[in-house]
């Protein structure tokens, strides 16, 4: 589970995001990343696209298509 100060907070706004990228694509959440690929955003604070790169549940094509948007959560939440 993810931890530090923060994680909760950015598994939630990961999670929404999420959300809301599945319903824009008609898909459902876990087509997008699952949860466990979520949760392991936090303790590594990705801040550019190699970052993101072994993470379990983000390859090639889904970096190229939610990474970017992955990070901009990140970034906000570091902000926040």
């Amino acid at each position: 589970m993810p931890s530090g100060p923060g994680a909760p907070a950015l598994v939630e706004a990961l999670r929404a995001w999420r959300k809301k990228t599945a319903t824009e694509h008609g898909v459902p959440a876990y087509v997008i990343f699952h949860d466990a690929t979520l949760a392991q955003s936090p303790p590594r604070r990705p801040n550019a696209a190699a970052d993101l790169q072994g993470i379990s549940g983000i390859g090639a094509t889904k970096l190229a298509r939610y990474g970017e948007a992955l990070l901009q959560v990140v970034r906000e939440q570091a902000g926040a």
